[in-house]
């Protein structure tokens, strides 16, 4: 059974971890490093859609379009 302070202590530690990352990528923006904070930031956006539960929107939308393009042809 985890305890709510373990809950807690989790949260902590990965809110710290997506902090680190924004302060990295501010660190190379001031560096002159636009390409490399920018990947720094593409990392951690994908890191809080994980954190969030969130899916990838777009590539369901685009089989939706392709579904539905596949039944315009067929008609």
């Amino acid at each position: 059974m985890v305890s709510l302070n373990d809950l807690i202590e989790e949260l902590d530690c990965t809110l710290e971890d997506f902090l680190d990352q924004v302060t990295l990528a501010i660190d190379l923006l001031e560096e002159g490093e636009q390409e490399e904070a920018i990947e720094v930031l593409k990392g951690l956006e994908e890191d809080l859609f994980d954190f969030m539960g969130y899916e990838d929107i777009e590539e369901e939308e685009g089989s939706e379009e392709k579904e539905e393009g596949e039944e315009e042809e067929k008609e």
